[in-house]
Formats: C-alpha cells, structure tokens, sequence
C-alpha cells in the first residue's frame, strides 16, 4: 500500500484527518461538503468519522454522511473535535482536498470557510493626529516647557497605539503589618484589578530558552516593561504607581502571570519622567498577599495553576497504574478478597493458560458450567452503576460449553395478543428433555411478518409460548416456524426487585440488556457463529455522549481456519456493530453478579471510558492491566489462597 501526503493509489489505503483547533459553540451539524480527485463508481472513498469532547477519546467509526451528523447530540458548552478517515475502494490514484461543515452555533448558522476579518479604515491605517498650538508674544529659547508637554504627549500617544493590554492587580500595604525597625510591611491587600497598556523595550518579549543553575533547569526570571504614566493613572487615579507585590497576566502572546520586584524611575527627555521602568519576575503564589475582594481572590485563582493542580491527578494515575491496587491486591482468603464479596465453593476456578502464539491471555478461568445454570456463583464487592454523564467499557474472554447449540424446528400455527405481548400458538412443544423450552430462554423466530429474529420466553404453556415482545399483528408469511438456541449469561446487574444489566450469549446473537431493554446484535449478519470450546473476548461501549452502543468480537489467530496462519499474536475482529441509542443509567448500590451457564468466562474488566477500536486488540491481549486508574473493577479469576488444617501440628 502507499500513502503520499493526501494521495492514496491501492484498495485499503487510508487517510486520516484531525483538527488542530476544536470548533467551538456548535449545537448541531447540518452537513458537510468535501472535495476529492479522481473518484469514480470503481474507485472511489469510503467515508468514516468519530467525534469527541476533549480531543483524546472520541466515539466509534461511523459512516460519515448527512444523517448521521445531524443525529449528533452536541452541548454548546464544550469543544467539538472530530475525525474523518478516508479509506480508498478499488485500485486507483485518489487525492483528498478538503472537507467542511456546515455548522449550528449560538450565533447562528455558518459554513466553516476562511474567513478574513477586516477592520475600519481608521484603525488599519495607523494614522493618528498630533496638534500643538505654539502661541505667545515672544520666543524663549529656554522655555521648555511644552516640549516637556509634547514628550508626555507622545508617550501617551505612543502607549495607545503600541501598548497591549494586560490584566493588572493592584496591592498596597497593609498598614496593620508595619514594622517600623526594618521599615517594612510584612502584608498586602490586592485592593483593585484593571486593563492597563504597557511597553516592552524593542518589543523583545522575555526569551523561552532553558537556563541552568547549579539547583536546577528554569526559564529566565526577570525582564524589564514600560509604564507610561498617564495610562497607569488613568485606571487606578491620580497619584497612584506600580509598587512591589502587583502582578499582572499576559493573556496575549504568554498567557503567563509576571509579579512586580522592582520600579525605577526612568532617565527620559528632560527628566520628566513619563514613564515607569518595572522588573517583572514570575509570579508566586505568597500567604502574604491578602484579598479583601473574594471576587478579585477568585479572578487570580481562575488564571493561575499550580504544579499540583496541573500535574496532580496524572500524578495520582500513574501512582495507581504501578501499584495496580485491584490487580494485585486480589488474592488472599475470601475476607481479604478485595474483589469478590461471596465466592460459592462449588463455583471452580481452573488453571490453564490461555494462549495468542506466544502470549498469555489468562492463566486462570471460571468453569461456570460447575454449577447449576442460573445459580448465582459469585458477586463482587463493586457495586457502581453510572450516570446519563459517565460512559462505560465491558471486556471478558468467554468459552461456550453448550452441548446442542439449537432446538428442533418448531412449526407455528397462529400469533395472538395476550396482555399486550405476542402469543406463538403452535401445535405442541417439545417434551424431550434435551429440547425442553423453559421460562427465559431464547428462541428464533422465521417466517412472520413482524417478529422475525430472537426472542425472549416470558410465560409458556402446552401448545403455546408467550413473548417478552410487545403485540404487533399476526401476520404469517409462507412457513413460520421457530427454534431454541442454547443460551449463556454470564455477568448481570441485579438490585433487589429487578435486573439492570445483563449479557446474554447464544450461537448466532449476543444480547446487551440495560434497564430492560434488550439490544440484539445479529452475529449471523457477519457470518460468524460462537462455537463451542473455543475462546472468544468482547468490547461492550456504553457511550453516552456519543449516543452509542458498540459490540466487538474478536478470537484468536489460531482459531481462523487458515492453513499457514500469519505469525502473529495479533487478536482477529470478528464481528463489529455500533447502534444509535438513547444515553442512559444505572443506579448504585446493586449487586454485580456472575451466574452458572454453559461457558468458561475469564479476565473481566469494567472501565470508565469507551474504548476505541485501535487499543482494543492491546486492551484484551493484557492478563495485567497497565491503564488502572481507567478501570472501575477487574478480575482475572485468580483463586484464593488456602492453607490446610492441621488437626495435630506435633
């Protein structure tokens, strides 16, 4: 394959576009136009995107088109980031030009093209009028003193027209604080904040360059400013001047906060002394400043932080990524399990490494097949659920153990309304054990006008099955008929009167449950069936920002089929599908649950934030997390540690 800049030439070469800025007050997309070369109906761009708030996790690939940017749900409030991936189709030379959005923002609607602002001819062109009225009745070639006027005039003007503005904080010394011996003041009061112009000396902002000391590397600490007279007056009042302790924020070209150390007064034309010289040294953050003003307080606290704010919490991740608290702290009697709350003695834990070529995926599992299906076998001491605001990941590795994968056909006869849920009438049900229908078991319907596709079992009697599907018609087209296919669900979310989440798992679907309401994802669409006794791994987003519910399978290299597989410890995409769906949540407080079904199940894993699909084959090659501090719970299956009992210790 081979990419050039924005050229593409062979079928699977992508492109991938990023912003550099955000777009900022957007709250709805209406559109996009983009341009492109060469494309044409045998070779042409496959369009995709994902969107995101803070520019680091986005949402999953979708098709990039009209309607699916309209469907975003956007706050205003926050940055918009977005990302497009162009994916050539077909052998050709392709080129991308450009691509823009038609946007919704708080000001109205705009399409995103360069823009140029222009401003009025007076403040372009510079041009600024100075007028001195010289009268008298007789020259004095000593008489300076509207030269002296003209100069302080010229600063003035000269201040106005290449000064830039910074944001000044006034102190004065608390008369309190006076220590008439060393003759100073020990305290400040910030007792006034303006927008002040001031002058730096040929314009030569202070230099970034590291230097170095014998303590340490640091940026310069002292540069030198201009405060004409009249512009620092006319904001704090007659009389007033820069005095130790002031500090002021550099919004424009800095965005740094400088505190005053020193004020000279300067050797201008004739002494008159237009303007202020003032050393300006980083800003510190000194108990010795106080403010009578809260709101000032606030203002300063708003522009500042400091090491701990900035580096604080990465501090606090990385702490927890090394130490792995929820990883390593798992293993001791059922007491000091930090993971598990109850573990049934029956439930076994078995020992076998589970391989990707060389690398190890999981070195214990849950026979959950040890104990009778449905019976709860552990629960775990997490008990949070989340909120329309957080967003949730699952990972597991599964094996299915079932034994007969699917029912015999089953012919239908007629479907009724019963309580509002479809009833199947069918001639009779089967009375084999091995092919018995029960109260929450799956079935696949065929041949119906509106019901086609798998369905839950609510109630069943003789000849007659009950749907948790509500009543639609009764339309039967041709030969409707219906099988069972064997079931496992391993993880649920239970409180005490309803269930809240669950993952179900058949031959040829995989069902999400949140809040009672089942989301069916058709493995069969992607021609991929869950064999028995081989190993398979899921990613389950949650996204609510994005509005998304996305499933990912993916199984082993060895279990491709190939007659010389690639050798690779790369995992295999499977099966991928992401739907549209309303956000939702899940109350606190509850029991997290695993239940006896036909499978093995390992390496659990419950995070905080969705995970895209690039870091997906890393996330599930991992027996040991890394990222901790993105995981809300994890557990590896890893058994307790038991010592026996010694009845006669001689």
């Amino acid at each position: 394959m081979a990419v050039d800049g924005t050229k593409t030439t062979e079928n699977g070469d992508a492109i991938l576009i990023s912003l550099q800025l955000p777009y900022e007050d957007v709250v709805e997309v209406l559109g996009f136009t983009d341009e492109t070369i060469g494309e044409d109906t045998s070779c042409f761009y496959l369009k995709t995107f994902r969107w995101g708030t803070d520019g680091v996790s986005y949402s999953d690939w979708v098709d990039l088109n009209d309607y699916n940017l309209r469907n975003l749900l956007l706050d205003p409030t926050k940055p918009f980031w977005i990302q497009y991936k162009y994916e050539q189709v077909g052998d050709c030379t392709l080129e991308f030009v450009s691509i823009a959005l038609e946007l919704v923002t708080t000001g109205g609607i705009i399409c995103q093209i360069p823009q140029f602002e222009c401003g009025d001819s007076g403040c372009m062109s510079g041009a600024q009028n100075l007028v001195v009225d010289c009268c008298g009745s007789s020259w004095n070639p000593y008489d300076l003193s509207r030269a002296s006027q003209a100069y302080n005039q010229m600063s003035s003007v000269v201040s106005d027209m290449f000064g830039f503005c910074v944001k000044y904080f006034k102190t004065t010394a608390d008369q309190r604080s006076k220590d008439v011996i060393l003759k100073e003041y020990t305290l400040f009061d910030v007792i006034a904040t303006g927008e002040v112009k001031i002058l730096v000396p040929d314009n030569e902002l202070p230099t970034r360059e590291i230097q170095f000391n014998p303590m340490m590397m640091d940026f310069p600490v002292q540069f030198e400013i201009h405060i004409v007279k009249s512009a620092f007056e006319r904001v704090f009042g007659v009389g007033t001047k820069p005095m130790m302790r002031d500090y002021l924020y550099f919004e424009q070209y800095l965005n740094k906060m400088y505190e005053v150390d020193a004020i000279a007064e300067a050797d201008d034309f004739l002494y008159s002394g237009s303007y202020w010289r003032v050393s300006l040294v980083t800003y510190q953050q000194r108990t010795a400043v106080l403010f009578p003003d809260k709101n000032i307080e606030e203002e300063t606290q708003d522009l500042i932080t400091s090491v701990e704010e900035e580096f604080g919490k990465e501090r606090e991740e990385e702490f927890r990524d090394v130490r792995k608290p929820n990883q390593y702290n798992t293993i001791g009697t059922l007491a000091n399990d930090y993971v598990r709350r109850i573990l049934d003695k029956k439930l076994l834990i078995k020992e076998e490494n589970v391989y990707n070529r060389w690398t190890i995926i999981s070195k214990y599992h849950y026979n959950l097949s040890s104990m009778t299906e449905g019976q709860e076998t552990l629960e775990y001491r997490y008990k949070t659920g989340w909120t329309t605001a957080d967003s949730r990941a699952f990972t597991a590795w599964f094996r299915p153990k079932y034994q007969n994968p699917t029912g015999q056909n089953i012919l239908i006869t007629g479907i009724s309304d019963f309580g509002g849920n479809a009833r199947i009438e069918t001639a009779g049900l089967p009375t084999d054990p091995r092919q018995t229908i029960s109260i929450g078991d799956w079935i696949v319907i065929s041949g119906t006008a509106s019901y086609n596709g798998i369905h839950r079992v609510l109630a069943i009697s003789t000849t007659n099955i009950t749907l948790a599907t509500p009543y639609i018609d009764s339309g039967l087209i041709g030969t409707s008929r219906f099988y069972k296919e064997a079931s496992n669900t391993p993880l649920v979310y239970d409180s005490s009167s309803d269930r809240l989440f669950s993952i179900t798992q058949t031959l040829n679907w995989f069902i999400v449950n949140i809040n009672g309401t089942d989301h069916k994802f058709d493995l069969s669409s992607q021609s991929l069936q869950l064999l028995a006794n081989e190993w398979y791994s899921f990613v389950i987003n949650v996204n609510n920002e994005a509005r998304q519910l996305s499933l990912f399978i993916y199984n082993r290299a060895e279990q491709t089929g190939a007659i010389n597989p690639a050798q690779t410890a790369e995992l295999q995409l499977a099966f991928e599908q992401t739907n549209t769906v309303s956000e939702s949540s899940i109350s606190n407080d509850h029991a997290w649950k695993l239940m006896a079904c036909k499978s093995d199940f390992t390496n659990l894993r419950v995070w905080n934030t969705p995970i895209e699909q690039e870091q997906q084959e890393l996330v599930l090659s991992q027996y040991v997390v890394k990222d901790t501090h993105l995981t809300e719970m994890i557990d590896n299956a890893s058994p307790e540690l038991l010592c026996p009992r010694v009845t006669n210790p001689r």
